[in-house]
């Protein structure tokens, strides 16, 4: 993009964001080919002879969200009686397993690529930026990368692993077996982590609102208590968990996000 004091035709900006568009695509298929190849032993030492990293990660994300002895869900196990989960994942063809693997393998990419793909993308945005716009997007950025970050760590270590505990739990009482599709389990392991990581970053939006004084923090101030209530109640309908720990688990950081979100909206707010 070109500088503001010399305006370059609509052209120039058309060509410039394919050419850019160009670097990130060949930077994702750089690390996809990367996190595809990469020894597993990089990060595990015990593991003998060569194994793809993806097929690691497969493994490990399986065994990470099945697991009873998760710290969260152990007392809850526990309580039922169950012991362990012997979670079988099956493919209906043989496409599932490389859809599976190729879906991992760019998430990964993408993690590795994100750095280049932002610089790519706030150098297109730059020159169109006034300096009062570059001090609130770069700290805008970091704390949604911040947020959604610790959005898919809350999923992965908390809330996936209960929703499958509890899904298996119910499989068990009418004596089925635990046997799910790889496709189908793993695409909704991913697609609840990036769920719940984007609703960590409703902080932001608020306080994005209250900048533009579309909502005030007065207003947020006098609905913490209706807030508190309905995250109580859909907290305790989507989990079937008896005792009170799910709930708990599931509602303390969506309270905490609220009474971030009323932080950042009286520091951002501006009367008109």
């Amino acid at each position: 993009m070109a500088r503001k004091d010399k305006e370059a035709p609509l052209q120039e900006h058309v060509i410039e964001l394919l050419e850019r568009l160009r670097k990130v695509i060949i930077a994702l298929l750089i690390t996809t080919g990367i996190s595809t190849v990469l020894p597993a032993q990089l990060i595990d030492r015990s593991l003998s002879g060569y194994t793809p990293l993806v097929f690691y990660m497969l493994k490990k994300i399986q065994k990470d969200l099945t697991d009873v002895n998760n710290p969260i869900i152990k007392p809850i196990a526990k309580f039922f009686g169950v012991e362990k989960l012997n979670v079988q994942l099956i493919a209906h063809s043989w496409v599932d397993s490389i859809e599976v693997i190729l879906q991992i393998s760019f998430l990964m990419g993408a993690i590795l690529a994100s750095p280049y793909i932002a610089k790519q993308i706030y150098e297109y945005l730059e020159p169109a930026l006034e300096e009062r716009e570059k001090r609130v997007l770069i700290p805008f950025a970091l704390g949604f990368l911040l947020l959604f970050s610790l959005g898919v760590i809350y999923a992965y270590f908390v809330v996936l692993p209960l929703t499958f505990f509890f899904l298996s739990w119910l499989y068990l009482l009418g004596g089925v077996e635990l046997i799910f599709s790889v496709k189908e389990f793993f695409s909704f392991a991913v697609l609840g982590m990036f769920t719940i990581g984007l609703s960590f970053t409703f902080p932001l939006v608020i306080g994005l609102t209250s900048y533009l004084d579309l909502i005030t923090p007065q207003t947020l101030r006098k609905s913490w208590r209706y807030v508190v209530f309905a995250v109580a109640v859909v907290t305790a309908i989507i989990t079937p968990d008896p005792t009170p720990v799910s709930m708990i688990v599931l509602s303390i950081p969506f309270l905490a996000l609220y009474a971030l979100s009323y932080m950042i909206a009286k520091k951002m707010y501006r009367p008109r």
